[in-house]
C-alpha cells in the first residue's frame, strides 16, 4: 500500500460525498480532469500545492483531510489482513483498555470536528483490533424518524410526572350501607 494511493482514494471519497464530478472539481481548482483522475487512481502523485487547491475548492481543511486519510488507511489495512488470511477468525489477544480508550478518543475527536451548523455529514471507520467500526455522523433533522432505534422516541415519564396523576387510577371508596 502506497501513501499516494491512499491520498487518491481519500480525495475520491471526499469528492463523491459532495456529489461533485471530476470536471467540477477541476474547474474550481484550476486543474484538468485527467490530472485529477490520475491522482484518484494512483497513476500520479499529488503535489502539496495541488492537494491544497483541491481541498480549498471542496471546502475541506487539511486537518479533516488527514483524519479521513487515517480512516481510509485503517480500512485498507483491515481489508489486506482479511486477504492475507490473518483475519480468519482465529482468536486474537485481548486489547488493552488504554487502546480502547485511545480509539474512543480518536472517534470522539473526529465527531467533534465534523459537527458543523451547516449540516455537514461525515462517515468513516476506526479499526479496533480485528474489528472495524463503521459510522456516519449526520444532523438529527436529516434522519427519518424510526431509522435509528430509540433516537426519536420520547423519554419515559419521570417519577414526578407519574406521581402527578398521569397514568394512575384511583380506587373508588367502598359504598356505605
Amino acid at each position: 500500500m502506497e501513501t499516494f494511493s491512499l491520498i487518491g482514494e481519500t480525495l475520491r471519497r471526499l469528492r463523491r460525498e459532495r456529489d461533485l464530478t471530476l470536471e467540477q472539481v477541476g474547474e474550481r481548482a484550476g486543474l484538468g480532469r485527467g490530472q485529477l483522475s490520475r491522482i484518484e487512481n494512483s497513476k500520479q502523485e499529488a503535489t502539496l500545492s495541488t492537494l491544497a487547491k483541491i481541498l480549498a475548492c471542496e471546502g475541506v481543511s487539511r486537518r479533516e483531510f488527514f483524519r479521513r486519510y487515517d480512516l481510509v488507511e485503517a480500512e485498507t489495512l483491515a481489508v489486506e489482513r482479511e486477504k492475507d488470511g490473518s483475519g480468519d477468525g482465529a482468536p486474537r489477544p485481548p486489547h488493552s483498555l488504554q487502546t480502547v480508550r485511545d480509539l474512543a478518543g480518536r472517534l470522539e475527536s473526529f465527531v467533534q470536528s465534523t459537527l458543523d451548523p451547516s449540516g455537514t455529514v461525515a462517515q468513516g471507520t476506526i479499526e479496533l483490533g480485528d474489528l472495524v467500526v463503521m459510522f456516519r455522523v449526520a444532523p438529527r433533522s436529516s434522519i427519518a424518524p424510526g431509522t435509528i432505534p430509540g433516537a426519536s422516541q420520547p423519554a419515559p415519564p419521570s417519577g414526578e410526572e407519574k406521581a402527578a396523576g398521569t397514568g394512575r387510577r384511583r380506587r373508588k371508596a367502598p359504598a356505605s350501607k
